[in-house]
């Protein structure tokens, strides 16, 4: 979300993402564009809205409302939650690599701004072969990029695949971003070291420590004023704005004290803890 963004901004993240937003709702409803995609004029650049889809025209529909806001799009062809799998969208487009080239190659031909991008967030096959097969088709119709979390849709906690996503770089020509269990700068020196991937992308990391870019261990007590000014300056709801700061305070908290903070149930009890432990 936008708050959330101009945090990790001020942190050296070079790049940001929208939440996967559903392209068929987001065409359909104003109620659903409004809440599910802000932005402002001011920093919030360069942004991708990350769209689930599995029809070429809905996705282009919904790449035209976001083009004069947005860098580009990104389709995400590896969420692997069952509601996403059984609609048809996310991980399970790996297997459907000529509708996957027809939605980039509808957008590519719909929206007038060269310089818009169209990538797309895979998982990878159990077969390496098909999951090469797909980028290459993907690169052929003119994806920007393509990012590569380097599990199956079967895999969720077991080691992340960097050899794969280090075959797939070695495939193509087009940039190849990285992603998975990275938790730390030094781990993304590493698997940039380990793949040759011309970007890292990171997300649970992130959630945990929003100034990781910038080469923090944890969240520094700085990094948790930006977040409090940005969320009230941005009037986040209170459930997104306790659960940021949950995350972010994983490591700097006792178990005692989780089980205090963790259930405070307004925005005033959050600052007044904040003030009483951390001065903050």
């Amino acid at each position: 979300r936008l708050a959330f963004r101009t945090l990790v901004r001020k942190y050296s993240c070079d790049l940001c993402y929208t939440p996967m937003i559903v392209a068929a709702d987001f065409v359909r409803s104003t109620k659903a564009r409004d809440s599910e995609f802000t932005t402002n004029k001011v920093g919030d650049h360069p942004l991708i809205v990350q769209f689930a889809a599995k029809e070429a025209q809905v996705l282009c529909d919904a790449a035209r409302i976001v083009c004069p806001f947005a860098d580009g799009i990104d389709i995400n062809c590896g969420c692997p939650q069952r509601w996403a799998m059984a609609e048809g969208y996310g991980a399970c487009l790996i297997n459907k690599p000529e509708l996957v080239r027809d939605m980039v190659r509808h957008v590519r031909n719909q929206i007038d701004n060269p310089r818009f991008s169209v990538s797309i967030k895979i998982r990878i096959h159990d077969d390496l072969k098909r999951t090469v097969d797909l980028c290459q088709k993907a690169e052929a119709t003119g994806v920007s990029w393509i990012t590569v979390h380097g599990r199956s849709v079967e895999e969720r906690h077991q080691p992340v695949h960097y050899d794969a996503i280090k075959i797939i770089k070695q495939s193509i020509s087009i940039p190849v971003v990285a992603n998975g269990d990275i938790k730390t700068l030094k781990d993304a020196e590493n698997v940039h070291h380990l793949t040759g991937a011309d970007g890292i992308m990171v997300a649970r990391g992130l959630l945990a420590n929003p100034a990781m870019f910038a080469g923090y261990e944890e969240t520094p007590l700085k990094c948790i004023q930006d977040w409090v000014d940005i969320a009230l300056e941005h009037g986040t709801p209170f459930t997104c704005f306790h659960h940021h700061l949950i995350y972010m305070m994983e490591q700097i908290t006792s178990k005692q004290e989780k089980k205090v903070f963790n259930v405070l149930s307004s925005t005033s009890a959050v600052l007044d803890y904040l003030k009483d432990h951390y001065c903050v």
